[in-house]
């Protein structure tokens, strides 16, 4: 994964036009921002079948409940 990342970098970063090089760094850091912070906090899917049902209840614990 780190070695694609560091291809695709390179590849970005080498260009020739000041413009496309600067749009495409920006691309670059969107997209790897998005890939870190996917990973730290990854969605989890859950699937119900027709007839269940799911309830959730969120509670605060510790000194800082307001």
């Amino acid at each position: 994964m780190l070695t694609l990342v560091r291809f695709i970098g390179r590849r970005l970063f080498l260009s020739q036009s000041k413009k496309f090089r600067l749009i495409s760094r920006l691309v670059t850091f969107v997209g790897l921002a998005r890939l870190t912070s996917r990973a730290i906090t990854p969605v989890r899917r859950i699937v119900l079948a027709r007839d269940e049902s799911m309830e959730i209840r969120i509670t605060k614990t510790g000194r800082h409940t307001s």
